[in-house]
């Protein structure tokens, strides 16, 4: 089976010369086995995990589709989903079946994938043409030929009509060159309320933003699709990688309690015990990525690090693929996946389950979609359900929902597809019933009160007006959503499954808060469907041709539609990146702090005490330590804010402290506060401190003779109690 179409080109007499040799699914599979196998050679570790990479998301995919067919509209998310989903289950069955080997699991991955082509050349009589191969890469790759691409590629460059046929591309270098000066200010960017946006160069970011979406309209209304991906990838660059490129360390305190599971994993090959977190009973991530890990030699934080832009390439994609399968035009798709990207201000892109999650979702709707076409691919999608399922808690529930409401009302195939689906997700929890019950299967039957955040306090002024952006950028995603499907509906388009997958995220505020964050998983799991529908409704507006309008007033009225279009689509994107970056100053964990908890965390027995006041910028439960110390103490590390806002609202009273103090004094091992610039700053951010209450506290610890400083930077102060 053919992956790609044969490349021909014809000399000058009309001849066919130096085709190229089909690309085969059997071809990739074995060429993604050796960039497996190799992985594990003795190479740099960045290397290494980019030869495995290749292994994960295009070899056991390639494999299976030797032998399935799958329809071409799904083939392009389908490799890497199934890549993936295989890739998942094997390590975890291998972790629970007590056969954790990272290398001999790669091994015995890369032998059935090779096995499965050299199967299938010899049962076709179809194996490689070596010498086609080499005559084709010397006559593509032969110096004359590189010289005269190089010298057509100069004069088509200096070509005025090229260019400006090509000034949306234009438009995507300009944002790039003004990017790339713009990272050292960001790196050093100051306090802002408002976010990085406001600091430092952050709105050289938002003119490159602008530029980069000017640059898609233009390219979507001039039916350039290279270009308008090309701005997909630029978005992504510039939104995403940003982060990686200003930071030396991962973001957000809560990626270093992933972190630590996986380095748990990678240090004992196990899992932690049942009991210290919840997470031992959906292990599937943690295990992946600890086999990644151990197999490239490839850092955990490394590579929680560079998750974010990954992972919002494979959105892009499956998104695109998505609207393929629906039957939209590639223009309408590829306007989908840059939507998906620009409205996504949802900061569930980290190292974590449910960023993984999100992406086996909508490859799993991929495959389910396209079973209208062909029902095979309505059981390979069987195969990232399974993988969802030990990855993530909510999300399997989400999905189930949307995917029983396709399959009733046959929008997918077989409609009895459902019963399996059902075994998987009722079967693997039932065993974990006790487990879950202590956190809550249900919040109550309260959408209203499940739909609130998990931030009540309104907060200062940048608080309240990134909350405002947010809130807005969602409502008006759900709004216009509605509004194509009325759209839809008087032209006569397919609206039903896009409707499904935009609204259905919403039934899980009748059960669930999900510890406040549904609302926030609400709209994630709603971006797919709703900008599906959005799409077709910008597109019919950028295509419109005032010079056809009848009419001084149609005309007019045909400029106005198309400049709100343009001038929304740039706003949505603004909005965006206020939603993301809004955080900014809070969210940042310096590699200082980063190496000093885990050396403090190393250093000191099980039992001891770790008490900021926010969890912000010293990330304790960050190593693989962390399981003796919550097995010797599940509240080792908990902060001040956990008891809630009417204790920090009131803190320091003498009496708040006095507890602390003679909480410290009844211990045998030694207590520790931690006082953050991210802490401090969160607390005022979020209104949970009064002004003031921060530097009480630091004078009571200098003038206590109990207490003494640890270590101290610009960043961080810490105070000891040792252990009477």
């Amino acid at each position: 089976m053919s992956l790609y179409s044969t490349d021909h080109r014809l000399d000058n007499t009309g001849e066919q010369t130096n085709s190229r040799p089909d690309v085969r699914f059997a071809d990739l599979a074995v060429v993604s086995g050796v960039l497996g196998m190799l992985a594990m050679l003795p190479l740099p570790s960045a290397m290494r995990a980019v030869l495995l990479g290749v292994l994960v998301f295009a070899g056991p995919g390639s494999a299976i589709q030797t032998w399935i067919y799958v329809p071409p509209r799904a083939r392009l998310a389908a490799v890497p989903i199934l890549s993936i989903s295989t890739i998942v289950l094997v390590t975890t069955a291998a972790m629970w079946g007590y056969q954790w080997s990272p290398r001999w699991i790669t091994a015995i991955v890369v032998a059935i994938q090779i096995g499965s082509s050299v199967l299938w050349y010899r049962r076709h009589h179809e194996w490689p043409d070596r010498h086609a191969w080499q005559s084709w890469a010397g006559r593509a790759f032969s110096r004359n030929t590189l010289l005269a691409r190089a010298d057509t590629a100069r004069a088509t460059l200096w070509d005025r009509e090229f260019l400006r046929r090509n000034v949306a591309g234009l438009m995507i270098a300009l944002a790039v060159v003004l990017w790339l000066p713009s990272l050292p200010g960001l790196q050093e960017a100051g306090y802002s309320q408002f976010g990085l946006l406001s600091a430092g160069t952050g709105p050289v970011l938002v003119i490159c933003m602008a530029l980069v979406v000017s640059a898609f309209l233009i390219a979507i209304r001039r039916h350039q699709f290279r270009i308008a991906v090309a701005s997909i990838a630029a978005a992504i660059l510039i939104q995403r990688l940003t982060v990686t490129f200003i930071t030396d360390a991962p973001v957000y305190e809560w990626t270093y309690k992933h972190v630590a599971i996986s380095e748990y994993i990678l240090s004992f090959g196990s899992l932690p015990p049942n009991g210290i977190d919840i997470y031992s009973q959906w292990p599937s991530f943690f295990v992946v990525t600890a086999w990644f890990s151990d197999v490239s030699n490839f850092g955990i934080l490394p590579m929680a690090h560079i998750f974010a832009p990954m992972v919002h390439v494979l959105i892009a994609l499956f998104v695109y693929s998505l609207a393929r399968v629906l039957k939209q035009r590639p223009r309408v798709a590829v306007t989908a996946a840059m939507l998906a990207e620009l409205v996504n201000w949802v900061g569930q892109d980290y190292f974590a389950p449910q960023a993984v999650g999100f992406v086996l979702a909508i490859g799993f709707m991929v495959l389910l979609m396209a079973s209208t076409q062909l029902r095979v691919t309505g059981f390979l999608a069987l195969l990232p359900f399974a993988a969802l399922v030990p990855t993530h808690q909510l999300t399997p529930y989400w999905l189930f929902g949307v995917s029983g409401v396709l399959l009733v009302t046959r929008r997918a195939k077989p409609w009895w597809l459902m019963l399996p689906l059902a075994i998987i997700l009722l079967g693997y929890l039932y065993p974990r019933l006790s487990i879950v019950a202590p956190y809550g299967l249900l919040s109550g039957f309260d959408p209203v009160e499940n739909a609130a955040s998990n931030v009540q306090t309104p907060g200062i002024l940048g608080k309240q007006v990134t909350s405002l952006i947010c809130r807005a950028l969602s409502a008006g995603v759900f709004g216009l959503a509605m509004i194509s499907i009325v759209y839809a509906w008087r032209t006569k388009k397919t609206f039903w499954a896009p409707m499904v997958m935009a609204f259905g995220s919403i039934a899980l505020l009748a059960g669930q808060s999900y510890g406040g964050e549904a609302i926030f998983r609400v709209y994630l799991y709603a971006i797919p469907g709703c900008v599906l529908l959005i799409a077709p409704m910008l597109l019919a507006l950028l295509d419109a041709q005032p010079a056809k309008a009848r009419g001084a007033v149609r005309k007019v009225g045909t400029r106005v539609a198309i400049a709100c279009a343009g001038l929304g689509t740039v706003g949505a994107a603004t909005f965006g990146l206020q939603g993301y970056f809004g955080l900014w100053p809070l969210i940042i964990e310096n590699q200082v702090q980063i190496d000093s908890t885990q050396a403090l965390s190393e250093a000191n027995p099980p039992g001891t005490t770790f008490t900021m006041l926010y969890p912000a910028g010293y990330p304790i439960r960050s190593t693989a330590k962390y399981v003796a110390q919550a097995e010797a103490n599940e509240m080792y590390d908990a902060p001040l804010n956990f008891y809630g806002p009417e204790y920090m609202l009131e803190f320091p009273t003498s009496t708040q402290l006095d507890a602390l103090e003679w909480d410290a004094s009844q211990r045998t091992t030694p207590t520790f506060v931690i006082l953050t610039r991210q802490s401090i700053e969160a607390m005022k951010y979020y209104g949970f401190m009064q002004d003031g209450a921060a530097d009480t506290f630091e004078r009571w610890l200098r003038s206590n003779p109990a207490w003494s400083v640890h270590s101290q930077d610009r960043d961080t102060i810490v105070f000891e109690r040792p252990a009477d």
